[in-house]
């Protein structure tokens, strides 16, 4: 590590797009509301995570990778939106996870009672935002923590437990994790160990916005940050990567009526979680990573196949500009996907220097030094429910443990696997081990302070600690076999 952080002598200071910015916000600033309870330092707490698959057989890696890259997989819970198309695409998400799991030496596959599913035909689907509202009908009242991903992506060695103190440096129960991820090809190794950045720690910040597709908000190119010892506020939430407690989940649900949208869905679920009361915070460290690649054989004629054009599509530009209160547009009623109450449209141009109303960018210069607003809490928002769906729910939903394993051509579980023998087999320039020794601990009060009240609760309770030893027909999770399928 050469930063500063690292007790470098001359060690270069923390940077977003190659200017020099404060990682701690000044102790005599309005501060956000501190975590409510402990659920982020127990090894039992449930996280929730979203996913949703386009013709794609690489969702049945991603959910491989979520339980054998995470320390401990007892508390990954899945819900997956898969839309395929009944006669061309002869697999399934659970059945290439399960073959997947089969070749890392489990006799049953695992974890089939954490996972939930709603099948569509792909032949309905309505784009990204359309997807993503499905899924959320599987975020449960027992989820304590969610977290939205591609479904084609890897992720960091011990990634939950990384997750977790990222969000307890915030110091923020409406602390949202978001950016950019990273590139399986060249970012991550096969042991999954973090490869990119050295030894600057360099995460992708979104510092820009732009004007996109039917003159809605989208983020521009990230930039880098370079150096931070913990998240840093961000104006800008990303789909690809997205955690936080499941209340955000709950109070910003994704709009179901955003039919056949792309440019707009990041930059229009940011101005309404921002106006709940939430903030996003870009991670310091690279947790989640993206296989970017495409044009392989059996991508062809699978990938961004949907149905860009709806019929709701005028619809769904008109429930936009109603949201960012755009002038001389015909205004429709948002119900629970419209703004919050805590913050203002008006504060948000102020905090961020982008105007909702006009798409615009006002290059204020405020990347990295964004400063937090303050508002009247609504503590009945950490205990709201899920709003219920507001039309007819597409597909077919099933829990995976109370059905047969479909079936499936064995091809699939090759193309799915394809993305980890594209990762690399090198080991990172600062070792594993270091950059978890230099990843930083929260401050005591959200961490060091609950994890001892924990411990001490627990041994009076004589509750034993979570192990990976979670189910009995796999006395122990076998280690990640990165090798070749056989």
């Amino acid at each position: 590590c050469m930063c500063e952080f690292c007790g470098v002598e001359g060690g270069r200071k923390s940077q977003v797009a190659g200017k020099v910015v404060e990682p701690y916000p000044d102790p005599n600033d309005p501060k956000p509301y501190p975590p409510k309870d402990d659920l982020h330092v127990r090894n039992d707490t449930k996280i929730h995570m979203l996913l949703s698959a386009f013709r794609d057989p690489r969702c049945g890696q991603t959910i491989a990778n979520a339980y054998l890259r995470s320390k401990y997989p007892e508390r990954i819970y899945v819900g997956i939106v898969q839309q395929n198309l009944k006669d061309k695409d002869e697999f399934d998400c659970i059945s290439v996870f399960c073959a997947l799991m089969k070749k890392q030496g489990h006799a049953a596959c695992p974890y089939l009672n954490h996972i939930e599913i709603i099948r569509t035909d792909a032949k309905e689907s309505k784009g990204p935002i359309w997807a993503r509202a499905i899924g959320a009908e599987m975020v449960r009242p027992e989820h304590q923590f969610c977290m939205q991903v591609d479904a084609h992506v890897d992720f960091m060695e011990d990634y939950d437990v990384a997750l977790m103190k990222m969000w307890a440096m915030t110091e923020n129960e409406y602390g949202v994790l978001s950016t950019y991820v990273g590139n399986i090809k060249q970012d991550l190794s096969r042991t999954g160990h973090v490869l990119i950045g050295h030894p600057y720690y360099e995460i992708p910040f979104i510092c820009k916005t732009i004007i996109g597709g039917h003159g809605v908000v989208r983020n521009s190119q990230a930039t880098g940050a370079h150096c931070l010892p913990r998240p840093l506020l961000s104006y800008a939430w990303a789909a690809g990567w997205s955690f936080a407690k499941c209340h955000f989940e709950r109070n910003v649900p994704n709009d179901p009526f955003l039919e056949g949208m792309f440019d707009g869905e990041e930059f229009s679920r940011m101005l309404r979680l921002w106006t709940h009361g939430y903030d996003v915070y870009t991670p310091h460290r690279p947790v989640v990573f993206h296989d970017y690649v495409h044009h392989r054989s059996w991508q062809e004629g699978r990938e961004s196949t949907w149905n860009g054009n709806p019929p709701g599509l005028p619809y769904a530009k008109e429930r936009y500009f109603s949201l960012v209160d755009k002038e001389g547009t015909k205004k429709v009623s948002l119900g629970v996907y419209g703004l919050g109450k805590q913050r203002t449209i008006d504060q948000f141009k102020e905090f961020s220097g982008i105007d909702p109303r006009t798409s615009k960018y006002l290059g204020l210069d405020k990347c990295g030094k964004l400063k937090y607003v303050p508002f009247e809490e609504d503590t009945e928002k950490v205990k709201v429910e899920m709003p219920p769906y507001p039309i007819t729910l597409p597909g077919k939903h099933s829990f995976a443990h109370l059905e047969e394993i479909p079936p499936m051509d064995p091809v699939y579980v090759k193309y799915a696997h394809e993305m980890i023998d594209s990762e690399k087999t090198i080991e990172p320039q600062i070792p594993h081990k270091t950059q978890v020794a230099e990843f930083g601990e929260p401050p005591n009060k959200v961490w060091g302070d609950m994890i001892t009240k924990v411990k001490a609760g627990n041994k009076k309770a004589k509750i034993k600690p979570a192990s990976k030893s979670f189910y009995p027909y796999a006395a122990e999770l076998p280690a990640y076999n990165t090798m070749e399928l056989v």
